[in-house]
Protein backbone atom coordinates (compact mmCIF):
# COMPACT_ATOMS: atom_id res chain seq x y z
CA UNK A 1 0.00 0.00 0.00
CA UNK A 2 1.08 3.57 -1.18
CA UNK A 3 1.20 6.44 1.28
CA UNK A 4 -0.42 9.09 -0.35
CA UNK A 5 1.37 12.27 -0.20
CA UNK A 6 0.52 15.81 1.56
CA UNK A 7 -0.11 17.20 -1.74
CA UNK A 8 -2.31 14.40 -2.81
CA UNK A 9 -4.04 14.56 0.61
CA UNK A 10 -4.69 18.18 0.15
CA UNK A 11 -5.77 17.85 -3.15
CA UNK A 12 -7.98 15.06 -3.01
CA UNK A 13 -9.67 17.09 0.33
CA UNK A 14 -10.26 20.06 -2.30
CA UNK A 15 -11.65 17.93 -4.85
CA UNK A 16 -14.02 16.89 -2.40
CA UNK A 17 -14.84 20.20 -1.35
CA UNK A 18 -15.10 21.32 -5.24
CA UNK A 19 -17.56 18.59 -5.94
CA UNK A 20 -20.19 19.92 -2.96
CA UNK A 21 -20.50 23.18 -4.45
CA UNK A 22 -23.67 24.20 -6.77
CA UNK A 23 -21.31 25.56 -9.19
CA UNK A 24 -19.55 22.50 -9.86
CA UNK A 25 -22.46 20.87 -11.78
CA UNK A 26 -21.44 22.70 -14.82
CA UNK A 27 -18.21 20.80 -14.54
CA UNK A 28 -17.82 16.83 -14.91
CA UNK A 29 -14.27 16.30 -12.66
CA UNK A 30 -12.49 12.92 -12.62
CA UNK A 31 -9.13 12.64 -10.81
CA UNK A 32 -7.20 9.64 -13.31
CA UNK A 33 -4.15 10.17 -11.90
CA UNK A 34 -2.01 10.97 -8.71
CA UNK A 35 -1.83 15.01 -8.55
CA UNK A 36 -4.01 15.39 -12.20
CA UNK A 37 -7.91 16.83 -12.54
CA UNK A 38 -9.62 15.98 -15.15
CA UNK A 39 -12.26 18.94 -16.11
CA UNK A 40 -14.82 19.14 -18.60
CA UNK A 41 -15.42 22.75 -19.48
CA UNK A 42 -18.27 24.64 -21.54
CA UNK A 43 -18.44 28.42 -22.32
CA UNK A 44 -21.07 30.37 -21.67
CA UNK A 45 -21.81 31.80 -25.37
CA UNK A 46 -21.39 27.93 -26.88
CA UNK A 47 -23.25 25.13 -24.69
CA UNK A 48 -22.27 22.79 -28.26
CA UNK A 49 -18.89 22.69 -27.01
CA UNK A 50 -17.09 20.99 -24.56
CA UNK A 51 -13.30 20.89 -23.33
CA UNK A 52 -11.32 18.45 -21.43
CA UNK A 53 -8.87 20.28 -19.44
CA UNK A 54 -5.91 18.46 -17.96
CA UNK A 55 -4.28 19.82 -15.06
CA UNK A 56 -0.97 18.13 -13.60
CA UNK A 57 0.45 19.87 -10.24
CA UNK A 58 3.81 18.31 -9.54
CA UNK A 59 3.19 20.41 -5.86
CA UNK A 60 -0.38 20.66 -4.89
CA UNK A 61 -1.16 23.71 -3.82
CA UNK A 62 2.50 25.49 -3.83
CA UNK A 63 3.13 25.69 -7.70
CA UNK A 64 0.50 26.63 -10.50
CA UNK A 65 -0.64 23.28 -12.67
CA UNK A 66 0.34 22.27 -15.95
CA UNK A 67 -2.76 22.88 -18.56
CA UNK A 68 -3.13 21.36 -21.27
CA UNK A 69 -6.66 20.16 -23.10
CA UNK A 70 -6.95 16.60 -24.25
CA UNK A 71 -8.98 15.19 -27.46
CA UNK A 72 -11.66 12.89 -25.91
CA UNK A 73 -11.62 10.58 -28.91
CA UNK A 74 -7.07 10.17 -29.24
CA UNK A 75 -6.62 11.09 -25.68
CA UNK A 76 -3.58 13.19 -27.18
CA UNK A 77 -2.88 16.74 -25.54
CA UNK A 78 -0.98 17.93 -28.67
CA UNK A 79 -3.82 18.22 -31.07
CA UNK A 80 -4.84 22.13 -31.65
CA UNK A 81 -8.66 21.13 -32.19
CA UNK A 82 -8.83 19.79 -28.25
CA UNK A 83 -7.84 23.21 -27.44
CA UNK A 84 -10.33 26.40 -27.17
CA UNK A 85 -9.11 30.64 -28.55
CA UNK A 86 -9.17 32.35 -25.54
CA UNK A 87 -7.43 35.19 -23.95
CA UNK A 88 -3.58 33.41 -23.29
CA UNK A 89 -4.31 29.96 -25.00
CA UNK A 90 -1.88 29.17 -27.59
CA UNK A 91 -3.27 25.95 -28.99
CA UNK A 92 -1.86 23.56 -28.79
CA UNK A 93 1.22 24.27 -26.70
CA UNK A 94 0.15 26.14 -23.21
CA UNK A 95 -1.92 29.14 -21.35
CA UNK A 96 0.49 31.87 -21.40
CA UNK A 97 -0.87 32.78 -18.04
CA UNK A 98 -0.19 32.99 -14.00
CA UNK A 99 -2.22 30.26 -12.62
CA UNK A 100 -0.24 27.71 -15.40
CA UNK A 101 3.46 26.09 -15.15
CA UNK A 102 3.44 27.01 -18.50
CA UNK A 103 3.31 30.88 -17.90
CA UNK A 104 5.69 30.90 -14.62
CA UNK A 105 8.01 28.77 -17.13
CA UNK A 106 8.11 31.55 -19.89
CA UNK A 107 7.90 34.74 -17.08
CA UNK A 108 10.20 34.04 -14.19
CA UNK A 109 9.95 37.21 -13.04
CA UNK A 110 6.39 36.68 -12.13
CA UNK A 111 7.46 34.35 -9.36
CA UNK A 112 8.70 37.32 -7.28
CA UNK A 113 6.41 39.99 -8.86
CA UNK A 114 3.36 40.37 -5.99
CA UNK A 115 0.76 41.14 -8.93
CA UNK A 116 1.58 37.87 -10.73
CA UNK A 117 3.24 35.38 -8.48
CA UNK A 118 1.25 32.23 -7.59
CA UNK A 119 -0.42 32.07 -4.04
CA UNK A 120 -1.50 29.18 -2.51
CA UNK A 121 -3.87 29.88 -0.23
CA UNK A 122 -7.36 28.63 -0.17
CA UNK A 123 -8.67 25.83 -2.53
CA UNK A 124 -6.38 26.05 -5.24
CA UNK A 125 -8.19 23.91 -7.51
CA UNK A 126 -11.40 25.82 -7.55
CA UNK A 127 -9.40 28.77 -8.37
CA UNK A 128 -8.35 27.31 -11.68
CA UNK A 129 -11.10 25.50 -12.26
CA UNK A 130 -13.31 29.42 -11.73
CA UNK A 131 -10.34 31.43 -13.57
CA UNK A 132 -10.68 28.76 -17.05
CA UNK A 133 -14.76 28.89 -16.53
CA UNK A 134 -14.48 32.93 -16.30
CA UNK A 135 -11.56 32.80 -19.48
CA UNK A 136 -13.88 31.03 -21.49
CA UNK A 137 -17.25 32.44 -20.60
CA UNK A 138 -15.90 35.91 -21.40
CA UNK A 139 -13.03 35.45 -24.24
CA UNK A 140 -13.98 32.37 -25.77
CA UNK A 141 -13.67 32.55 -30.09
CA UNK A 142 -14.33 29.20 -30.95
CA UNK A 143 -12.28 25.71 -31.42
CA UNK A 144 -8.80 25.87 -32.92
CA UNK A 145 -7.95 23.72 -35.77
Amino acid sequence: MTIPSFAQLTLDEDFSRVQELAEAAKWNLQCPAPLEVLASLTPASTPTETFHAVLRWTDYPNEAPSVKFRDPETQREDLPRAWPHAQGFRPPGDICSNYTAEGFALHQEWRLDPNYRWHAHGNVLLKVLRTLQETLDHTFAGRAG
